[in-house]
């Protein structure tokens, strides 16, 4: 027996909600760190200032890490659900494995360079920006553009064909025509 054909995109959703809400429950019962709500800015006593951004990490650890994992692996999942069962075929599946593995690789490229420099304070510019910040701005909005893009591309074949619209539009005919105004 094929485990993957035995398990439903729903079981997925399940399992990664529950990965969520454990990462959760483990961020809310960690100890808040040393200087979560800011420290005490060294002239001006009315204003506070971020503090050592790896102390901030060092209760949580990972977790933010792991949790927008399982946020992308779940918006992944949750739109090939999208798509009818009868229609999804390989191509869909091979396209959504690629994007979503896509969106992964951005979101370790943004983290690692984020956690390289909150660790070393060094970090690479480019295009006037951190790398972590181009990350963010270009990568992940760009890893899920693909999908917007699959979507407007592949509408026809995945989504709507002409049969269905036809079939559809015979059905609100067929509708009108019996109650006067459906």
């Amino acid at each position: 027996m094929n485990i993957f054909k035995s398990v439903q995109p729903i079981h997925l959703v399940f399992v990664l909600l529950l990965v969520i809400a454990g990462i959760t429950g483990f961020v809310l019962m960690s100890e808040p760190p040393t200087g979560a709500t800011g420290l005490p800015h060294g002239s001006i006593p009315s204003v506070s200032v971020g503090g050592d951004g790896a102390e901030k990490l060092s209760t949580i650890g990972k977790a933010p890490f792991y949790f927008q994992i399982a946020v992308i692996l779940l918006a992944g999942v949750l739109l090939y659900m999208g798509v009818a069962p009868h229609k999804r075929d390989k191509t869909l599946l091979l396209f959504f494995a690629g994007g979503v593995g896509f969106a992964l690789f951005v979101w370790v490229m943004l983290f690692t360079g984020y956690e390289h420099y909150i660790l070393t304070g060094e970090t690479t510019v480019f295009m006037g920006f951190p790398m972590p910040t181009n990350w963010m701005f270009w990568g992940i909005w760009g890893s899920f553009a693909a999908f917007d893009l699959f979507y407007v591309i592949f509408f026809r074949r995945y989504f709507l064909t002409y049969d269905e619209e036809r079939d559809f539009n015979a059905l609100v005919e067929e509708l009108k025509a019996g109650k006067g105004d459906a």
